[in-house]
């Protein structure tokens, strides 16, 4: 009885994010010590499964945090008619860190996101750095494709630092 309460309030205080709520007692039925009740809190993951975002931006824009990194997987899918190519400008890795929780903002801390051109004009979409960022591969998104990225946080506080690595890229059907 004392640990199925002791389990509801925990639930209540780390609420559960993707259906993981903390299971505090691992140990055959037994009261979870510390390090069980600790490692139960750290296991779940602080990002929410996935979002979709769509920009209607005709010419280059400066991306928010929810649209480059809202999710576990986040999809940003740029719908404006383009008149040329653009640019889709990362906010500076300060901004980005500063609007996450503390359990996200950590060094190591990765997300997937997919970059989808589905413009009805035949212009491409690059993906263009801001301070504290490191860009690796193709940045560029032709018009109706896709392009995967890994975001990865590599430094937090003063020295806020994040990496975007291409990954692949595909036909938007």
């Amino acid at each position: 009885m004392r640990k199925t309460r002791l389990s509801a309030l925990i639930g209540a205080l780390y609420p559960s994010i993707q259906g993981q709520t903390p299971n505090i007692t691992p140990m055959l039925g037994a009261l979870a010590d510390q390090t069980g009740l600790i490692n139960s809190i750290l296991s779940i993951n602080p990002w929410q499964a996935a979002i979709y975002n769509a920009a209607t931006n005709t010419t280059g824009f400066t991306a928010t945090q929810a649209q480059i990194m809202g999710a576990e997987s986040t999809v940003l899918n740029l719908t404006g008619t383009l008149g040329a190519g653009a640019a889709l400008t990362l906010p500076t890795a300060a901004v980005m860190l500063a609007t996450m929780t503390a359990q996200q903002a950590v060094v190591g801390s990765t997300t997937l996101l997919r970059v989808i051109n589905s413009s009805s004009a035949n212009f491409a979409w690059t993906v263009t750095t801001a301070s504290g960022w490191t860009l690796n591969g193709t940045m560029t998104v032709a018009q109706n494709t896709w392009r995967d990225f890994i975001v990865t946080i590599t430094g937090v506080g003063a020295s806020a630092a994040m990496t975007l690595q291409a990954i692949g890229t595909g036909t938007q059907s």
